[in-house]
């Protein structure tokens, strides 16, 4: 029996103090109307990280992301016929995606409120998303630096922080443990989204992040 391989592409993307991922509406049987993955079966002549890729680039419209394998699933009943899923994550900038879709077959969700899947790709989803939470929290892989590769708030880190945490955090404590530590430069500019005040626009410290563990 011949088996086949696919990559399922987790795009998540740090937008308002959420942690987001981007689906894709099924267009045919089976699960047609369901919400989905990005995904491609590997062929003879693409190697996995090409085939990711390639979803990546037909999902978003974009060159470059941020992209790395994850982990593999192998149920022997995920599918009719017999295929492996090697996952792989992107984290690329919402607003670049933004601009560059225009398709309505597809949208970004926040992790915790996630349309109904087609496949098992809830429970793949849930799986990649626990290892991306630790990841996050303590800075694993350099993991803040890819979701925050340019200007952000205060407010805004520690929203997407509690979020992926599930919890309040004390905003002194929190204050103190980026600015005080050095991890976080303002760069003297402030935002001016929104009718309040504007805020101070910070990006991490790059010599002191890298490879820092939270």
């Amino acid at each position: 029996m011949q088996n086949y391989i696919e990559t399922p592409l987790i795009i998540l993307s740090a937008d308002e103090g959420k942690l987001k991922i981007y689906l894709e509406k099924k267009q045919d049987e089976p699960y047609k109307g369901y919400w989905i993955l990005p995904s491609k079966i590997l062929d003879d002549q693409t190697t996995l990280e090409q085939n990711a890729q390639i979803v990546y680039q037909n999902m978003t419209n974009l060159d470059k992301g941020v992209i790395f394998q994850t982990r593999a699933f192998s149920d022997l009943n995920r599918h009719q016929v017999r295929t492996i899923a090697i996952s792989f994550t992107a984290i690329t900038e919402k607003t670049l995606t933004d601009m560059k879709k225009g398709i309505n077959d597809k949208s970004w969700f926040q992790i915790d409120e996630l349309p109904k899947l087609g496949f098992d790709h809830e429970y793949i989803i849930n799986e990649v998303i626990k290892e991306i939470r630790k990841k996050i929290t303590t800075n694993y892989d350099d993991m803040l630096l890819k979701f925050f590769p340019s200007d952000f708030t205060l407010p805004e880190l520690q929203s997407f922080y509690e979020y992926v945490l599930n919890k309040p955090i004390d905003r002194r404590n929190f204050h103190k443990k980026f600015v005080g530590q050095d991890l976080v430069i303002d760069t003297g500019f402030k935002t001016s989204k929104g009718s309040g005040r504007p805020g101070a626009l910070y990006r991490f410290n790059e010599e002191k992040m890298k490879g820092k563990k939270l």
